[in-house]
């Protein structure tokens, strides 16, 4: 086993060794029972904190008005918690509930003033002004089990480099070093050494030390502005396409400029895809006007460019109504030639089943995607049963054509899969170990819109539901450290030199939510699309740490030392 270095772990992360952490209350100010309800963050610090749930409510009260203001937490003399607030509508009264874990919620009440509440309960500890506590660690982990663990993943530690050399000779260094991260990934990063011979020392045994640094590939970000659900894809050949939703800033919220045309960019490296790079080419392959009349979006969304037995196809969502831009369905385009920038793409129409009287694509249908497994081919995509969105999946028999019932896999049950609107949709997929992993974003797509997982091993049966574990929290949440919004309908993609797995998302650089009057979240141009690393937790699991977070708070934290021993 190499020898590690352990590298000073940066404030904002657990210490080894530390034994509690903070925990907060607060509310969002949007004057609804769904935003004032009690969230919950925590930190290790007091000064760098996470929101739980990906930032939505975990305790609903129902007295009163339903809504809460200035909660406080309180340890109690003979074991557990209390949590008090306000109500938002009635200054003479609060709200009071117990708990153990911060999980569960027992006892609630709704009583006078604080009077009666020390006179009611045997409280340990005096509020702080931001009515935040010290907790046990052991509490922290358990209620990051069920509402996640939004921290950044930086570097932990790096290789010990010992090299023997004869006076006057340049040491060998290697060209790369083992790193470790502070999820406990590991993996090989190329350094660039600035070395020199050691001069001739008098005695044997005399030791330099000489720096290196540490390669990292920082994307711009954002990487493509006012695309949404984007899409890149590597193909065999190592070129990169991209393809997005397309949105008009010059005409920002009118909708009949939104979502008119499939662009498809190429690049032979993933940076050359960037905006700005001077190093892509890029054409309209699809287009459709406004309908009815000119005034409505015909809703091309969510484009992915596919390469299935040879040929190439795009998947994309539009209208199936010359009258309705709300009646979508997912819609499959054909390019048999080598180059599908130059070549010639066939329209194969919504995509169809063959099962007679089956549930797919009878609603409103969007955000599909494809992927093969054991040499069958799956598709995935997002639909609406009773106004609400779930994930289906069925195999294909041709790329356009369903072979198998749709099967639900995913239905919104937790308060991040349905704030604004029940939704799960967007899905993706990646495959790492033994295990596919399917992601999709939950809720309405203002800031709290976020990155959801389910996951099944390799040998399961895709089309049985019961084969799909769903975690109970986000994956993938805004960040306001990073100034990171409403982060969603992702895909996945490789580095140019195949070692680091990439997740491709669109985020938003401003924090606005629903119930905003003047807030139009889809005909707003401002979701851009983004690059982000995938660290992989020892136990298989995805972990992609806090958008645009480098590995390393600032630049010095690179900087690695290797010992020559000249004799």
């Amino acid at each position: 086993m190499k020898q590690m270095n352990i590298l000073p772990t940066a404030d904002c992360l657990c210490r080894e060794g530390q034994q509690t952490a903070w925990l907060r209350p607060y509310t969002m100010d949007w004057n609804t029972p769904e935003s004032d309800s009690l969230h919950l963050e925590y930190s290790y610090n007091k000064s760098d904190w996470y929101q739980l749930n990906g930032g939505n409510g975990v305790w609903f009260p129902d007295f009163g008005s339903g809504r809460i203001i200035s909660p406080a937490l309180y340890l109690l003399e003979n074991h557990g918690y209390l949590v008090t607030a306000g109500d938002a509508e009635d200054a003479d009264r609060r709200h009071l509930v117990r708990t153990e874990d911060f999980i569960h919620y027992t006892g609630a009440s709704y009583t006078g003033s604080g009077r009666e509440i020390s006179a009611s309960y045997q409280i340990k500890n005096a509020p702080l002004p931001d009515g935040s506590l010290e907790i046990p660690l052991s509490v922290l982990k358990e209620l990051q089990a069920v509402y996640g663990k939004p921290e950044p993943v930086l570097l932990h530690a790096v290789e010990d480099i010992n090299v023997c050399v004869k006076p006057g000779s340049s040491p060998s260094l290697p060209e790369k070093i083992t790193v470790e991260y502070t999820n406990g990934m590991q993996e090989e990063r190329a350094v660039n050494w600035n070395v020199q011979a050691p001069e001739d020392a008098a005695g044997s045994h005399t030791s330099v030390f000489v720096a290196g640094r540490l390669q990292e590939t920082v994307y711009p970000n954002p990487f493509i502005y006012h695309r949404a659900d984007p899409f890149i894809y590597k193909h065999t050949d190592g070129m990169y396409y991209f393809t997005a939703s397309y949105t008009d800033m010059e005409h920002n919220l009118e909708g009949k400029y939104q979502y008119l045309y499939i662009i498809l960019r190429r690049s032979a490296t993933l940076g050359g895809l960037a905006d700005g790079s001077g190093a892509y080419e890029e054409k309209v392959v699809y287009e459709r006007t406004p309908i009815a009349g000119g005034t409505l979006s015909p809703h091309i969304w969510a484009p992915e460019i596919h390469y299935i037995e040879g040929n190439w196809y795009i998947y994309y969502t539009t209208t199936i109504s010359d009258e309705s831009s709300w009646r979508i369905r997912p819609h499959c385009l054909e390019c048999r030639d080598r180059d599908p920038l130059c070549g010639t793409w066939e329209l194969k129409g919504p995509v169809v089943t063959e099962v007679k009287d089956d549930i797919a694509f009878t609603d409103f249908s969007l955000d599909h995607t494809h992927f093969e497994h054991k040499g069958k081919h799956y598709f995935l995509w997002a639909q609406k049963t009773n106004n609400t969105s779930d994930i289906f999946i069925a195999r294909l028999s041709n790329p356009w054509t369903l072979c198998t019932p749709a099967v639900r896999l995913s239905h919104p049950e937790y308060a991040w899969e349905l704030h604004g609107f029940p939704v799960d949709e967007g899905p993706g997929v990646i495959k790492h170990g033994d295990k596919i992993f399917l992601t999709f974003s939950g809720s309405g797509t203002d800031a709290l819109y976020c990155v959801g997982l389910l996951y099944a091993e390799e040998t399961a049966d895709l089309l049985d539901a019961a084969s799909w574990k769903k975690l109970p929290y986000p994956v993938f949440q805004s960040s306001r450290a990073t100034g990171q919004f409403g982060l969603g309908h992702n895909s996945f993609t490789k580095s140019d030199d195949d070692t680091e797995d990439l997740i491709i998302y669109h985020g938003r650089q401003e924090e606005r939510y629903l119930a905003e009057a003047d807030y139009q979240p889809l005909y707003d141009a401002g979701r851009n699309a983004s690059v982000g690393k995938i660290f992989w937790d020892e136990d298989g699991m995805p972990n992609f740490s806090v958008p645009s977070q480098r590995i390393v708070r600032k630049d010095e934290d690179l900087i690695v030392h290797a010992k020559i021993t000249v004799k």
